[in-house]
């Protein structure tokens, strides 16, 4: 039996027991103790006096008591509504997995972000450490460069100045 089998048996249990509360729904709500124009009004009609046959007649429409007894009977039934029937084992596996797939989700997306975290900080390390080593790449072609010069310098016969080289920047 796969999943969609199981949604439609408990949509029809489901459909069977609201046929039952509109079966346990009274036809005329009791008298609520107070009158309305609509009940008046039936009251002086010949047909509520008893000329017309019963099966004719409309049951009178009532105001805020109606309403209420009405809806006072619907909580009593909904609250005598069996939520045990739905949630048999199988129901109960179904909503087990359900849970497990969505936290086992919610884990991974997570971890993914975490993850793309750790990735920005090492991609900061990695540009710091290359921009390192290129201003060192840079330097030692400087120092060489100069010891360069130096060979050729003496090469040529030109020798070393005792003062030491005065830096002039910019």
């Amino acid at each position: 039996m796969n999943a969609d089998n199981a949604i439609r048996f408990s949509l029809n249990r489901l459909q069977k027991q609201v046929k039952g509360f509109r079966n346990k729904m009274p036809d005329q709500p009791p008298f609520s103790g107070r009158s309305s124009r609509a009940e008046m009004v039936a009251q002086s009609d010949p047909a509520a006096a008893g000329d017309a046959p019963r099966s004719a007649m409309k049951p009178a429409v009532t105001g805020y008591g109606a309403r209420n007894s009405g809806l006072r009977e619907l909580v009593s039934n909904t609250l005598e509504f069996d939520i045990g029937s739905l949630l048999q084992l199988r129901s109960f596996l179904y909503l087990l997995a359900g849970t497990g797939i969505f936290l086992f989700q919610t884990h991974n997306t997570l971890a993914i972000i975490n993850l793309a975290l750790e990735n920005e900080k090492l991609r900061e390390q990695i540009q710091m450490t290359s921009s390192v080593l290129t201003s060192q790449e840079l330097k030692v072609h400087e120092l060489q460069s100069i010891h360069n010069i130096a060979q050729d310098a003496a090469e040529l016969g030109l020798i070393a100045s005792s003062i030491p080289a005065v830096e002039l920047r910019p």
